[in-house]
């Protein structure tokens, strides 16, 4: 499959037609089985455009459930939905799933397949410009995870977000807002970053309210232990109970991850998703982080995408770094060296590569205790080589591009061994 995958257009379409054939028949089983065997499973659906992950993870903390990716791959769409429903037991009285789309009608048959008695919604992002085209038609096919609640069912919320409002409009369920808006339910406030070790906030559900100090870095990543909280609140759990869970929840892994390196310095690994929204939510906290210098090693976004993402990213990454590694071909490095250039950053501080080991041997040298790096790239080029090799692992893999995207670097058996990827790939 893998060589049908690599040879073209045409035969992509014949994988993508097989794919969709074994899906639609792990679906059918899924949905026969969740309407006998397991209806009495009380399912909650995270979706979104980000965050689901660290969401998904959050609230099965909380619930004391299994998470349901337990090798955090990833495995939240088309069959692996299926095989996760039919893995659930009929004596679970929980469990937490993680549902993404890639193309149109994909959530209607999760919904279908799913049925959840909870959803949780993150936010709605660029992250399917080229399959859905508009942030409009990519909440409404979202929303059908939605529209599928009964009424006695339970939606909880972005309130920060007004696509995700949009989408509360179509449920007949329960509405429960969170974030940091006035109106919100479930309310953070007093947020703020706790350099290295997380976030502190104080979360608020009507007149009670708790200081909660999680080990997730990044305003952003606020909503999931909101998302948890009230997951917990609306499932009558002690709240208590619930912070202490969400403060011992360590980050996803490559979902700015935190890692000391052998010399003192510190890396954020953010290099499992590179879409535009995230990339900007993580260079927002970076600004924040103090450091004695700052490094972003930025890889190229996972859609392609206009020039003029390259040369903003360029101009955000020259008004808070002291210097920057781009990796990848050299067709987006011009304007996004341009963008740095034009807000003050030097050209020798703005270096090209094309690989994630020269960009491991660019930093090894002139890392110094304090200095924080930031990585961000998409996964088929492995960019938490780049972290893992500073943190002391001897990483000796060259494969460009991996040809694992169900596996983790950290996890990965060919990362200290000398390996250049699969035949014919």
């Amino acid at each position: 499959m893998l060589t049908l995958v690599r040879s073209g257009p045409g035969r992509l379409e014949i994988k993508r037609r097989y794919g969709t054939k074994f899906w639609s028949t792990a679906s059918h089983f899924a949905r026969v089985y969740r309407r006998t065997l397991g209806r009495r499973v009380r399912i909650v659906a995270v979706i979104g455009s980000v965050g689901k992950t660290t969401t998904m993870r959050a609230v099965s903390a909380v619930l004391e459930v299994p998470v349901s990716r337990p090798q955090l791959l990833n495995a939240n769409s088309r069959a692996s939905i299926g095989r996760q429903i039919l893995g659930l037991r009929p004596w679970r009285r929980m469990a937490v799933l993680e549902v993404a789309i890639g193309y149109v009608g994909d959530m209607r048959i999760h919904a279908s397949t799913v049925r959840p008695n909870v959803v949780v919604v993150t936010a709605i992002a660029r992250d399917h410009w080229q399959s859905m085209g508009t942030l409009e038609k990519t909440r409404d096919e979202k929303a059908d995870m939605l529209r599928i609640l009964p009424s006695n069912g339970i939606a909880i919320v972005n309130a920060d977000d007004q696509n995700v409002r949009w989408m509360a409009t179509q449920t007949k369920a329960r509405v429960v807002y969170i974030g940091e808006a006035p109106d919100a339910e479930v309310r953070a406030s007093d947020i703020e970053l706790d350099w290295p070790k997380g976030m502190r906030f104080v979360a608020y559900i009507g007149d009670k309210s708790w200081p909660i100090a999680t080990q997730l870095i990044g305003r952003h990543m606020v909503f999931p232990a909101l998302a948890a909280l009230a997951v917990a609140y609306v499932e009558r759990l002690p709240i208590e109970s619930a912070v202490d869970a969400i403060e011992k929840l360590t980050p996803t892994p490559s979902r700015m991850q935190v890692m000391t390196t052998t010399n003192g310095a510190y890396v954020i690994r953010d290099d499992f998703k590179s879409t535009q929204d995230p990339v900007e939510a993580a260079l927002r906290t970076f600004a924040e982080v103090p450091a004695n210098r700052r490094v972003v090693v930025l890889g190229e976004m996972t859609e392609e995408l206009g020039q003029y993402v390259y040369r903003d990213l360029g101009k955000t990454v020259g008004s808070i770094a002291d210097r920057a590694v781009f990796v990848g071909s050299g067709k987006n490095f011009q304007t996004f060296r341009a963008g740095a250039k034009s807000v003050g950053m030097a050209s020798d501080a703005v270096a090209h590569v094309r690989h994630a080991h020269e960009a491991t041997e660019i930093l090894r040298e002139g890392l110094e205790p304090n200095d924080v790096v930031l990585i961000n790239g998409r996964w088929q080029q492995a960019l938490a080589r780049v972290g893992l090799a500073l943190a002391g692992r001897d990483v000796k893999c060259r494969a460009d591009p991996c040809p694992f995207k169900r596996m983790l670097c950290d996890v990965c058996p060919f990362l200290e061994q000398e390996f250049y990827g699969l035949p014919g790939h």
